[in-house]
Formats: C-alpha cells, structure tokens, sequence
C-alpha cells in the first residue's frame, strides 16, 4: 500500500478487515475520501460568499474521480453503474449530502456546509452533519466523532411517523377507506405478498392474499385492494415522481408492511468479516430514507451504486437491526463467516 493510501486509512481511520482484497480497499478508501472532499468545497470562504456552486462541486470531485482512476485503474469500474451508463458517481455524492443535511443550499444555488454541531448516536459514537473540528472516523459517506449536545434520534432524521410495520400496515387498509369500483379484473396486476421473489418480480394476474396492492399497468394506475364478503373494494394508490430525494421510493415501504403481514418477510442477511466488520445483504431496494442513512453508516459493497450489499462496522448493527425492523425486514445471521 503506497503512501497515499496508507495516508487516507490514517486521517479517515478506515481498517481492512480480515482477507479483504486490495481493490475493495482502495475502493473503500477513495469512496470515503471523495464524500470528505465534497463537504471540504463547500467550506469555502471567498469574500462574502459562503460555500460553492454545485457545478464547482462537480468538477472538483470529477477530477479527483479521474485522478484516483488513473492511479488505481483497477477500482475504475466500481464507480460507474453499468444499469445507468448515465449516472454520475460525483453528482450522487452530492445529492446524497444535500438530501441528509450535510449541504445547505442557498438562493444562488450555492451549497454550504451545515456545520451546526447536529449529530446521532449511533453505536458508540455518533454520526456528525458537518466537518467538525476534532479527530473523526469516516463510515462510507458518514462522518463521526464523538456524541454533540444537538443530538437527534434516527427517527427524527427520518421524518417519518412513529408506527410500527404492523401499524402501518393496518393504516393503510382501513376498511373505511376502500369502496366499490368499476375495474376489469382481467386488466390487473395483482401483488404478491407471498412470492419468493424480490417486490418488484412478485406480479401477476391472480389475487393471492385479502389485501394487496393492484395496478394496471406497471407505471400505474395503482389501487389498494381488499377482499370483502367475496367482493374486492378499492382505494386509490397515489403514484408519486420517483427521483433522488429523500423521501422517494416511500411505496416499498408498504410493500415490505405487506409481506411482514403475511409472514413473508423481506429478509437481510448479516455476515461477520471480523471483530471490525460485517456484511449485510438486502433483499430488496430500500426506500431512500433508509438507503441514505446506511450510506452514512456504510460503504456500497460490490461497487458505489450497489443498493443490496453494504459492508458497516459491528458497533452499527443494533441500530441497522432496528431500522431494517421497523419497515419489515427480517434479519437473518450475524455469526461470525456464516
């Protein structure tokens, strides 16, 4: 390991755990270093102005990306995703920061960074929402350090209520919500709580639980659809623009309440690496809230748009446990190399 590298495992304090390959390595590495160089830009003091502009941001990080790509061209391709030759690792960088509160930004489409002591307690230390000015770890995209007099919950970063999957669950099937509707059955989909498959492959034509969710084509409309005194009775499903806000992808939320009721859970599964590290696999894409904040904890596995496999320090699973429970999601592992 050159002395660049041996450089950015000091200052971020990221370990190699046991038999990790050089490449997931480096790639760990320059996945944090970029996240830090983002936030660093937006420090910027020039005059009166506080911050950068995003394309500034953007440039800066996309030089880096090359420079680190030409230095260690065997990490090149962990940053590009082959399911979207047009996504931009700088650019997700960057939303994700402004999505979490890292980054304010400002009228003249200036980020700043949000350097005002916020943090979560999160295992033994605690995520910080800026660049403080003591030592710090670095977890993925996370910044920590120890525990601020701001703290806040993770369901406060959240901003999501307060139910549980169950509850949700019955929220969103309230009788008194459904009615009679003049729908062709045959032009539906219904979903599967009870497939194997993952959400998005559990489709079909037949109706296999009392309630579920309905759609005509896979773009929607979508229904809510319960089975009453043999008769189905419906309630509409909003379809909401999917994008890289935090709040989207909030439908798989109902999904996964949908298959927990039916004792179908989605399920993750824990691989101990060793006393440092774990692996955990996701059997489904997360809503975003969730998806963000394990950024935060967690490095993407196989490349940096990988939304299944993480690989997050120990000390963090309790409240990954708990998070992944919340919205359904049953864990399975946690031993060491099962």
């Amino acid at each position: 390991m050159n002395d660049l590298l041996s450089r950015m495992s000091s200052d971020m304090r990221i370990s190699r755990f046991r038999n990790e390959s050089e490449g997931s390595f480096v790639y760990r590495l320059c996945y944090s270093a970029l996240g830090q160089w983002c936030l660093s830009t937006a420090q910027c003091l020039s005059g009166d102005t506080n911050g950068t502009t995003k394309h500034s941001q953007t440039i800066v990080m996309n030089d880096l990306l090359a420079g680190f790509s030409k230095l260690f061209p065997f990490i090149s391709d962990r940053f590009i995703d082959k399911s979207n030759q047009q996504a931009s690792f700088p650019v997700h960088i960057r939303r994700v920061y402004e999505e979490t509160g890292y980054l304010l930004t400002d009228d003249n489409n200036h980020n700043r960074l949000a350097n005002f002591g916020r943090s979560i307690q999160i295992g033994s230390k605690a995520l910080f929402f800026g660049l403080p000015n003591t030592p710090i770890i670095v977890n993925g995209l996370g910044v920590y350090t120890n525990p601020t007099e701001y703290l806040v919950s993770i369901k406060d970063f959240l901003i999501r209520d307060n139910l549980t999957c169950e509850e949700f669950f019955q929220s969103r099937f309230d009788p008194i919500d459904f009615y009679d509707r003049d729908i062709n059955l045959t032009e539906l989909e219904f979903f599967n709580p009870k497939s194997n498959n993952v959400p998005s492959q559990s489709w079909g034509k037949s109706l296999e639980t009392d309630c579920t969710v309905a759609r005509k084509l896979e773009m929607g409309p979508f229904y809510r659809v319960m089975k009453m005194s043999d008769a189905l009775q419906f309630a509409d499903e909003p379809i909401e623009q999917q994008n890289d806000s935090f709040l989207s992808y909030e439908y798989r939320r109902l999904y996964f309440a949908l298959r927990s009721h039916y004792d179908k859970h989605l399920k993750a599964t824990i691989t101990k690496l060793d006393e440092m590290y774990s692996k955990i696999r996701i059997g489904g894409h997360l809503p975003n809230r969730e998806y963000y904040l394990l950024l935060l904890m967690s490095w993407p596995q196989k490349n940096a748009f990988d939304k299944v496999n993480f690989i997050i320090p120990n000390d963090f699973l309790p409240e990954v446990i708990a998070l992944l429970a919340n919205i359904g999601i049953k864990i399975k592992g946690g031993q060491m190399n099962e």
